[in-house]
């Protein structure tokens, strides 16, 4: 069992309803991109720069074309060696999404942020790496073979991986499996509220990019808000230290 938040074993003790998905969260979260603007402003420069500059060395290393665009959250995919590209751009995505999560789990618990907490992710690399893969193959296949709303659909029921992973110091697996488990019975609602935070995330991209400084963050704490009301509510912490596996909640 991981260590226990006093704040958060309180809010338990006295409120055990079932967790839902709610959009409300999302508010919530614009609300702490203000609160830290500046931080998560430079921070997606980081993000946008650092991803870029490796999904082009990741190019010219595979010998990798694309069909152009701006190289951000997403990764042009060409038809051919898309496998490829569908790894790469798990691993590339997943770490710089999984530091922002790990940012987002921080500030929801009151504590400060700052750009560095980015790269602090190293300590849950090898299971990072494993879930963003993963999740993506898993959501790549069903939506090659099922179209595109099955993928949709698994997008929700994944969104809390990894979270899980950097916060909670799951393993791939288990995050995996944590995150469908609770969100299963609330899949409409899950994949509406994916698609949702993902959308408002991106739409700073509309206003000359520039937008997206502060639009971005939305998505990764609009989840981590989520994450925390099914899961650090029942007791489970955030430390900058491994935590060992806990039992399920």
């Amino acid at each position: 069992m991981g260590v226990g938040d006093p704040q958060f074993d309180a809010a338990n003790a006295r409120d055990y309803r079932q967790p839902v998905v709610r959009f409300s969260a999302i508010g919530e979260a614009w609300t702490l991109v203000q609160a830290e603007w500046f931080t998560w402003a430079l921070t997606m420069l980081v993000v946008l720069a650092g991803n870029s500059l490796v999904s082009k060395l990741a190019d010219s290393l595979f010998h990798l074309g694309h069909n152009g665009g701006l190289v951000g959250f997403r990764w042009p995919m060409p038809r051919e060696e898309m496998a490829v590209q569908v790894v790469l751009a798990a691993l590339i995505n997943g770490f710089f999404v999984g530091g922002m999560f790990r940012m987002a789990c921080r500030q929801i618990r009151g504590m400060r942020i700052q750009v560095s907490d980015l790269f602090s992710v190293v300590d849950v690399l090898n299971e990072l790496a494993m879930g963003a893969i993963l999740c993506a193959v898993i959501v790549a296949l069903v939506s090659f073979v099922c179209f595109v709303i099955p993928g949709l659909i698994l997008h929700g029921l994944f969104m809390f991986t990894i979270p899980l992973i950097v916060d909670g110091r799951l393993t791939a697996i288990a995050a995996i499996q944590r995150s469908w488990n609770a969100l299963k019975s609330q899949w409409l609602l899950a994949t509406l509220f994916h698609a949702v935070t993902s959308f408002l995330s991106g739409i700073g991209t509309c206003f000359f990019c520039i937008g997206i400084l502060l639009t971005g963050p939305i998505y990764v704490l609009s989840i981590a808000i989520l994450y925390r009301d099914f899961f650090l509510a029942k007791g489970v912490a955030f430390d900058s230290k491994p935590a060992p596996p806990y039992s399920d909640f």
